[in-house]
C-alpha cells in the first residue's frame, strides 16, 4: 500500500513509519527539507517537499496514495501561549489538514488523523467516551475543528484522540523527569484531576491497528484503559524513579509560571479505552506502574540514557566495515570537539581493542580511553570508557538489517561525575552536547553515504 504521512519526524510518526516500512508498505512523507527528513527518519521513504501551512501540495505522486496518516501539529506545551503561538497551534492542525486534503485524489481509501483527548475539555470525574460533546476551551476548539477538517477527506476516516504519551525516547514525560529525578517533583494543584495516559508502543499500535482493520471508524480514544489522577500519577512516577514525592505545586504558582498553558496541566480528562478494546486492540501496557517501570528503570539506577536511530540504504556488512576503522570516528565527530585518536591497540577494531584519544569539551582538554568489550560483526559492538570525563560511558552500536538497508541504533548509558551534584548542575547541558554529537553524525552519514 502507498501511504502518505505528515508529522513523520515526530515521536509517534517515527515509530509508526518503522512498523509500516517493515510491513512492506511504500511510504511518502511531507517535509520542508529532504536532507532533514533523511537525517531524522529511521525508515526508507520518498519525501515530498512542501509546507502544508502555506497551501496545498502539487506532486503527481499524491495521485496514487491509498492511505494517509496525518500527525502534523505545532507542539502544544513547552512554552507560554502568546497569540502568535496559539495561531500556530491552530493553523498547523486545522489549516494544514485542509490543505492536505485539497492535495489528495479520490484514490485515498483510509484517512487517519491525529487528534487529542483535549477535545473533551476538563470534565472532572466523568468517564469520557467518543460520543461525548466537545469542550469549550481553546484546545477543545482546535481538536473539534481539526476533526471537522479531517472529516472532509475521501475514504474511511478515523480520528485518534491521543492522551499523554509516555516514552523513553522523549515526549511529555521528558519534561516531567528532571524535577521528579531531583526529588522535587510534586502533585499539581489538588492532584484530583484525571490524566489519560498511554505508552508509546500502544499509541503506535492503535494507529497501525486502525489502518489494518476496516471496521474501525470515526473517533477513537488513544488512551490506556486505566487513567489515573494526577496525585496517583505523581506518586507512581516518584516510586518508579526511587525518589520521594516533592511538595505540592499550588495552582496559583502554575498559572504564574505557565499562563494559559496551566489550564492544560490541570485539565481533568478521564478518557475511556472501551471502544478500541471492543474493536479488538490488545494493550501492551494497561497499568501505569508497568509502563513507568519499563521507561524509568535506567534512571532509577542513576544512569542517563540516550537513543538515536538512522536508516542507511546499505547492508550492515558495508556499514560495519566503516566503523571497523577507528580513525573514521574522527570524521563523524563535530570539529568543535577537536577529537583526535592517539593510539589504537590493534590494526582493526575488534574484541578487546583499546583506543586512546584526546578531545576538548567546551574548550577544556580531556583524555579518553575506550575498550571494545563486545564485538559481533556485522551487527553489533560496544565500547566502554575505561578512563575519561564520565563515571560511566557505555555505548552500544547496533546495525540491524532493515527494509533492504540498515537501521543504525545507538544506545548510550552514561553517568556524570560528582554524583547527584554533578547531575543536578550538568545533566541538561551534557544531554544537549550528546544530542549535538549524534545530530552531526546523522547529518554526516546522510550526506556522505554511500562512501
Amino acid at each position: 500500500m502507498k501511504i502518505l504521512m505528515t508529522g513523520a519526524t515526530g515521536l509517534i510518526g517515527r515509530e509508526v513509519g518503522k512498523i509500516l516500512a517493515q510491513k512492506g508498505h511504500e511510504i511518502l512523507v511531507v517535509s520542508r527539507s529532504v536532507a532533514k527528513a533523511k537525517e531524522i527518519l529511521p525508515f526508507p521513504c520518498d519525501v515530498i517537499v512542501g509546507d502544508l501551512s502555506a497551501g496545498p501540495l502539487h506532486d503527481e505522486r499524491l495521485q496514487s496514495v491509498e492511505a494517509v496518516i496525518n500527525l502534523m501539529g505545532e507542539p502544544v506545551v513547552g512554552a507560554r501561549w502568546s497569540d502568535k503561538k496559539k495561531e500556530s497551534i491552530y493553523n498547523s492542525r486545522v489549516v494544514g489538514t485542509r490543505h492536505l486534503i485539497a492535495s489528495l485524489s479520490q484514490s485515498v481509501k483510509t484517512f487517519i488523523s491525529g487528534s487529542a483527548v483535549g477535545f473533551y475539555g476538563s470534565c472532572t470525574d466523568e468517564v469520557l467516551h467518543e460520543d461525548h460533546p466537545a469542550g469549550k476551551d481553546f484546545l477543545a476548539k482546535v481538536c473539534l475543528d481539526w476533526e471537522r477538517e479531517a472529516g472532509t477527506a475521501p475514504g474511511r476516516k478515523i480520528f485518534v484522540r491521543t492522551g499523554i504519551v509516555l516514552a523513553k525516547e522523549g515526549g511529555a514525560l521528558d519534561q516531567m523527569l528532571f524535577p521528579f529525578r531531583a526529588g522535587v517533583g510534586g502533585v499539581l494543584g489538588e492532584g484530583k484531576h484525571w490524566m489519560s495516559w498511554i505508552h508509546l508502543k500502544d499509541i503506535v499500535g492503535i494507529f497501525v491497528f486502525a489502518l489494518e482493520n476496516p471496521h474501525v471508524q470515526g473517533a477513537v480514544n488513544g488512551v490506556a484503559p486505566l487513567p489515573v489522577t494526577n496525585k496517583e500519577f505523581s506518586e507512581t512516577l516518584a516510586r518508579s524513579l526511587g525518589k520521594n514525592l516533592g511538595p505540592r505545586i499550588p495552582e496559583a504558582a502554575l498559572k504564574l509560571l505557565f499562563g494559559e498553558v496551566s489550564q492544560v496541566m490541570l485539565s481533568s480528562i478521564r478518557g475511556s479505552a472501551e471502544k478500541i478494546e471492543s474493536e479488538g486492540y490488545q494493550f501492551h501496557f494497561k497499568e501505569l506502574s508497568e509502563a513507568l517501570a519499563e521507561i524509568c528503570a535506567p534512571f532509577k539506577a542513576g544512569e542517563e540514557v540516550f537513543y538515536a536511530e538512522q536508516f542507511v540504504p546499505a547492508p550492515p556488512e558495508k556499514i560495519f566495515s566503516f566503523f571497523q576503522d577507528a580513525h573514521n570516528l574522527e570524521k563523524i565527530t563535530p570539529p568543535t570537539l577537536n577529537f583526535h585518536i592517539e593510539r589504537v591497540s590493534t590494526p582493526e577494531v575488534k574484541q578487546g581493542t583499546l583506543i586512546d584519544y584526546r578531545l576538548k569539551i567546551h574548550g577544556v582538554p580531556a583524555v579518553w580511553k575506550t575498550e571494545i568489550d563486545e564485538w559481533q560483526p556485522p551487527y553489533k559492538f560496544v565500547d566502554n570508557q575505561l578512563r575519561g570525563p564520565y563515571r560511566l560511558w557505555h555505548h552500544t552500536h547496533e546495525f540491524r538489517p532493515f527494509c533492504g538497508g540498515t537501521l543504525l541504533v545507538d544506545r548510550v548509558r552514561y553517568r556524570l561525575p560528582m554524583g547527584y551534584v554533578g547531575w543536578l548542575m550538568g545533566a541538561k547541558f551534557v544531554r544537549q552536547d550528546v544530542e549535538n554529537i549524534f545530530a552531526f553524525r546523522r547529518k554526516w552519514i546522510s550526506k556522505n553515504w554511500p562512501l
